[in-house]
């Protein structure tokens, strides 16, 4: 009789010490974001994706881990992010505002003078950063910083 609930008792004890309570601060630290599923470059990572796991030894000192599921959720994946795994920041990219191939507005501007034309991107660039267009009309290639409405602004030399 006592040998069957050594088992029991044995299984509970087990669970009382994985289980010590609310994580504190310092507990955190054991907890990293990965996803459930795998996401391939070039895919937006989901929040029914992202998930929170318990790392089961420290990490190693200088690893990098994202431990906030803010900083995930509505990147790209710039390499394949595994299930379970640690996601490197490098793995991580923003969204571009203007994707190579689209159609974009250019604006011109110089004093008061405003031209607006449309442009096909030759590359992709997130908001504020420089993109290289070519305008449908005249076939001329320019480059202007990418504005947060996904046209792009050419300011005057």
């Amino acid at each position: 009789m006592i040998d069957r609930w050594k088992g029991t008792v044995v299984a509970v004890l087990a669970a009382l010490l994985v289980w010590s309570g609310p994580a504190t601060a310092s507990e955190n630290a054991d907890i990293v974001i990965t996803v459930n599923r795998v996401i391939y470059p070039g895919q937006t990572v989901p929040a029914d994706a992202v998930v929170e796991t318990r790392l089961r030894k420290p990490l190693r000192r200088g690893t990098v881990a994202i431990h906030d599921a803010g900083e995930v959720i509505g990147m790209v994946a710039a390499k394949t992010i595994l299930p379970r795994r640690l996601i490197a920041p490098s793995a991580l990219r923003e969204a571009y505002a203007v994707e190579a191939g689209e159609t974009a507005t250019i604006y011109y501007r110089k004093g008061s003078l405003t031209i607006a034309m449309d442009a096909v991107a030759l590359q992709s660039a997130g908001f504020g950063k420089p993109v290289r267009m070519r305008n449908i009309s005249s076939g001329r290639t320019v480059t202007g910083i990418v504005m947060p409405d996904g046209d792009v602004l050419v300011e005057a030399r």
